[in-house]
């Protein structure tokens, strides 16, 4: 069960705007309409809310249904745990062929900057 008090005011709103199921989704468009915020707020939001536990899946069905729904069902859990899998794997292979890249060419030494702790880390899981 969600529970909503973890939630702010506006994660409420978005959360609550969300339908049940992937029959019907709703746009990323639609819900910042609805909220009276941008579409990158409602991607940050939607964002926080999976990272508080709220199952919401995504489709991307363009232009017909694609969208956020609640998870409804194991099927519709696990087509958006591969979706969210493939997207890390995704972003995992450009870090490393950039890294790749950067090793063998460098950059100009007045425009490298030291990368921070958790860009170490970053690299370090990447390898």
């Amino acid at each position: 069960m969600n529970d909503l008090s973890l939630l702010n005011p506006i994660e409420r709103k978005v959360y609550e705007c969300i339908p049940v199921g992937s029959a019907h989704p709703i746009s990323q468009e639609q819900l910042a309409n609805l909220v009276k915020v941008s579409r990158r707020a409602i991607a940050e939001i939607v964002n926080r809310l999976r990272h508080k536990g709220f199952l919401i899946g995504s489709s991307r069905a363009y232009p017909a249904s694609s969208g956020y729904y609640k998870i409804s069902n194991e099927n519709e859990y696990f087509i958006c745990i591969g979706m969210l899998t493939s997207s890390r794997d995704n972003l995992t292979q450009t870090i490393k062929a950039m890294t790749k890249r950067h090793s063998e060419q460098g950059l100009e030494p007045n425009a490298q900057k030291k990368p921070t702790d958790g860009q170490l880390d970053l690299l370090e899981d990447c390898n």
